[in-house]
């Protein structure tokens, strides 16, 4: 296709996550934000006064006909995804979501029926598969050799600011593996060369009992993934550390993924991240520190994660990730829920939900 002057970007969902997105968004030379869409009107007001150009809307219906916009970002409460998106794709628009791509098992299936209606205009990808050391470590993928296992963590530093400004997480019975391990998840996926195929998983409340013991949710989890190739992956997800206390600071994320011939360190602090290959240290761009994180994140993380995928749909080449693999991890986080739930034990990912790579 011809490359425009400008891609039309709106926005909907105006939290933090709705915001960075907008922030890394308008780094980009060709996007232009035309419309913006929030329920809540103090978010709209301090949205415009960042993005005085786009229009504002508090209801998604009327954003989706929005007629000056070409891509909508999904940026909603992670239950809300669906009908906003049904709605964009239905009057024409490509869409972009933010992980999780679903929490329930159902809106996973009727994602997985939008992919296939829609094979090349709905897309999906998340920001830490963008990372540095993941950079070092996917150029070093031949030498590295097949994925062996690994061990994977989402720790966030400060769920008292979380759960408090998010009440959707004390008030709903709360997957933290959805809200947190889709990005450990899919990051696993570009080394793994396999979809996820089986999950197991158990659940605790270890402070957020108020409102999590009423409604069934967790705030930790641990568990296990198992790959179509037969390898595993370790998992530990924990949305309970009050204040700023956990190691894994401002990163939230680690990975310890082992290769046949090499290692990847994905430390709790950017001084522990290390890759092997044959026995040798390979340097890369070190991650900042707690200073200079927030302008890394939006900066870097988000910035590339939207510029590949508008490369993608202005090109027709694959993104880092596709939407089919936003399914699979999505459904593994919210079979993980379920075997936590109940008996603990493994549940199966149904076939339909295992593609990796779009036809």
């Amino acid at each position: 296709m011809d490359r425009p002057d400008s891609i039309r970007v709106g926005v909907v969902g105006l939290g933090d996550g709705g915001l960075s997105n907008l922030r890394a968004l308008r780094m980009i030379g060709n996007v232009r934000i035309t419309a913006l869409c929030d329920v809540r009107q103090e978010r709209l007001d301090a949205a415009k006064a960042e993005f005085p150009a786009a229009r504002l809307h508090d209801r998604y219906q009327e954003f989706a006909v929005e007629p000056e916009t070409d891509v909508v970002v999904i940026a909603t409460p992670d239950g809300e995804h669906l009908d906003v998106a049904i709605g964009a794709l239905g009057h024409g628009k490509r869409v972009f979501v933010e992980k999780p791509l679903a929490t329930s098992p159902a809106d996973v299936r009727r994602f997985a029926e939008l992919a296939r209606r829609y094979p090349t205009v709905l897309s999906f990808s998340e920001k830490y598969s963008f990372a540095h050391p993941i950079d070092a470590c996917l150029a070093a993928c031949a030498e590295l050799g097949d994925f062996m296992t690994g061990v994977t963590t989402y720790t966030m530093w400060q769920t008292d600011r979380i759960m408090g400004g998010g009440k959707w997480r004390t008030e709903t019975a709360y997957n933290p593996c959805a809200g947190g391990l889709s990005h450990n998840f899919m990051t696993a996926l570009l080394f793994s060369r396999s979809p996820i195929t089986h999950v197991r998983a158990t659940g605790g409340i270890l402070t957020y009992h108020d409102g999590l013991d009423r409604h069934g949710g967790f705030d930790t989890m641990e568990g296990t993934l198992r790959f179509a190739s037969g390898r595993t992956l370790s998992w530990l997800v924990c949305l309970a550390v009050t204040g700023r206390n956990s190691t894994h600071g401002h990163r939230t994320v680690s990975h310890v993924f082992q290769f046949r011939r090499g290692a990847l360190t994905y430390g709790a602090t950017p001084d522990g991240d290390r890759l092997v290959v044959e026995g040798e240290t390979i340097p890369f761009e070190p991650e900042p520190d707690v200073v200079g994180w927030p302008d890394y994140n939006v900066g870097v993380l988000y910035r590339r994660m939207h510029e590949d995928i508008l490369e993608s749909i202005l090109t027709g080449q694959p993104a880092r990730h596709t939407v089919e693999q936003g399914i699979n991890v999505a459904a593994a986080c919210a079979l993980a829920f379920e075997s936590a739930r109940g008996d603990g034990g493994w549940r199966e990912i149904p076939a339909a939900l295992r593609a990796t790579r779009s036809a």
